[in-house]
């Protein structure tokens, strides 16, 4: 019953070369062993022991098969298989009433061996059968010699390359080109390759493989169109096992084959069939479309139960940003009541600061100006010095310096107030409008959030933009740009400064 590897496949015939499937003769032999009428106490026959005798015997040549089917108190009889049917005769002369002597057996054993008879149905036994049976019509298909039962076929050599995997069915049509060698075939039922014949009754099946052996082999039924067909089939399967040769390796495997009795392939029992499978495909269908509408109803019943608790969440996350919202407010109300923060006061002394900033800057500037009128009048000299000597370049790049940098470090302190100042205001603004910000409404959209946000942001700008302190940035002091060069007062054309009237200590004075 089991795939077996063949050592000798010389003598194979072709069957089918592109699944290379080839045909082989074989011989089977029935050995006995006849046991002394007598027992020795003590002693046992080891069956091991025994068949390496055999197998002795017959060399060079060897057994592909050899087992034991009974053991009694009389006799011990084995199968063997040959690969090749001209050894036959050689090993049957070999074996025949030879004497076996074991090691811990002291009688001696003596050896029968037969062709075994082959089981295989002969001609006279279909021509009988269906001459013979009442309830059959030689007229009609499947009721007469025109059906081959092949069982015990691997499933694997059956199957195309491209199919091949571990779920792949037989295939029909490739069963058909294997067997139209021997004739026209009519039809060809693989039980195995249709998915709802284990739905149908046992009557129906037409499956007599066992389960165990049903992922590895499967049976067939190939019915001729002509009687000759027929008989060149079954004569060719006659003593011959299937064998598939691969690249490394010979396989070879006993098929099991009988001529139909069930009347399996018979009009009437194809067409009832059929309906049994249509009936079951439209129930298959049927079941499918009602799994595929439960799901259907499951996945809307999940997303309304998704929806629904989306909105559940979202409504407890608006719910919380209202809390965080009326938290915070209470906490800057309670924060600017404990600490008594005067945001107006503050707003006030950095706008003082920032006045006083400039007012600073100005006064450097005023003296840069100072410094380079000076040095346009040849006339005026240092002081304490003889008249003849006038400034050098080194001081007057050195005094310049000097100014920049103090202009520099104003201008620094004076952005850096700037900063402070705006500072201020941002913080009073943001929070005012956090004190003010209304109660959004629930489940809002996204549109009325955006509006609410756009009129917040329209109010600060508008906030910033009409608050007095603001106009400081833009304006310096007398109406000059903040970082423009303004004087306290108009100067006097052509007004010369004597040294005398503006010493640097007095300009100093004023700076402080």
């Amino acid at each position: 019953m089991s795939i077996q590897v063949c050592r000798d496949p010389c003598d194979a015939v072709a069957l089918y070369l592109p699944q290379r499937l080839y045909l082989k003769s074989f011989a089977k032999l029935n050995i006995s062993v006849q046991l002394p009428t007598h027992k020795v106490h003590g002693k046992s026959i080891s069956n091991w022991e025994l068949m390496e005798k055999l197998r002795k015997m017959i060399q060079p040549d060897s057994f592909s098969l050899l087992k034991v089917t009974k053991h009694s108190s009389e006799v011990i009889r084995f199968e063997a298989e040959l690969e090749n049917r001209e050894k036959l005769d050689r090993v049957l002369s070999r074996l025949e009433d030879r004497i076996v002597q074991l090691n811990d057996y002291p009688d001696p054993l003596k050896v029968k061996v037969t062709e075994a008879k082959s089981d295989f149905p002969s001609r006279h036994a279909w021509d009988s059968f269906f001459r013979d049976a009442t309830d059959m019509d030689e007229m009609k298909p499947g009721e007469r010699p025109d059906t081959v039962h092949i069982a015990n076929l691997p499933i694997r050599w059956f199957v195309h390359e491209r199919d091949l995997n571990e779920d792949s069915p037989p295939s029909e049509n490739l069963c058909k080109k294997v067997f139209e060698k021997f004739g026209s075939i009519r039809q060809v039922d693989v039980p195995a390759a249709d998915p709802f014949r284990m739905q149908m009754k046992s009557s129906m099946r037409g499956i007599t493989t066992p389960p165990q052996d049903a992922q590895l082999y499967f049976e067939a039924y190939i019915q001729f169109s002509e009687y000759v067909s027929f008989v060149r089939c079954m004569d060719a399967l006659r003593g011959r096992k299937l064998l598939r040769k691969r690249d490394d390796i010979a396989e070879w495997c006993t098929l099991q084959i009988d001529f139909d009795k069930t009347k399996h392939m018979t009009d009437a029992a194809v067409k009832r069939r059929a309906i049994v499978r249509e009936r079951l495909v439209a129930r298959q269908k049927a079941k499918e479309e009602e799994e595929r509408q439960e799901k259907e109803r499951v996945s809307k019943r999940e997303a309304k139960e998704r929806q629904k608790y989306e909105r559940t969440e979202l409504e407890k996350l608006e719910k919380m940003r209202e809390r965080e919202e009326k938290r915070k407010k209470k906490q800057l109300a309670k924060l600017m009541e404990r600490d008594e923060v005067d945001l107006n006061s503050r707003v006030a002394d950095e706008r003082r600061k920032l006045l006083k900033e400039q007012k600073k800057l100005q006064a450097i500037r005023l003296l840069e100006e100072l410094f380079k009128r000076i040095e346009l009048r040849p006339d005026l000299r240092r002081i304490g010095h003889k008249p003849e000597r006038y400034y050098t370049a080194g001081e007057r790049s050195a005094r310049a310096r000097i100014v920049d940098r103090m202009k520099k470090q104003q201008e620094d302190a004076l952005e850096a107030q700037r900063n402070h100042l705006k500072s201020a205001l941002d913080g009073r603004i943001v929070i005012r409008s956090a004190l003010e910000t209304k109660k959004p409404r629930r489940n809002s959209s996204v549109s009325s959030d955006s509006s609410i946000e756009e009129e917040r942001q329209k109010r600060i700008k508008t906030e910033r933009l009409t608050t007095p302190e603001r106009e400081i940035q833009y304006k310096g002091m007398y109406g000059m740009p903040a970082y423009g060069f303004g004087y306290p007062f108009a100067p006097v054309p052509h007004f010369a400064y004597h040294p005398q009237s503006m010493s640097i200590v007095t300009l100093l004075i004023y700076l402080a």
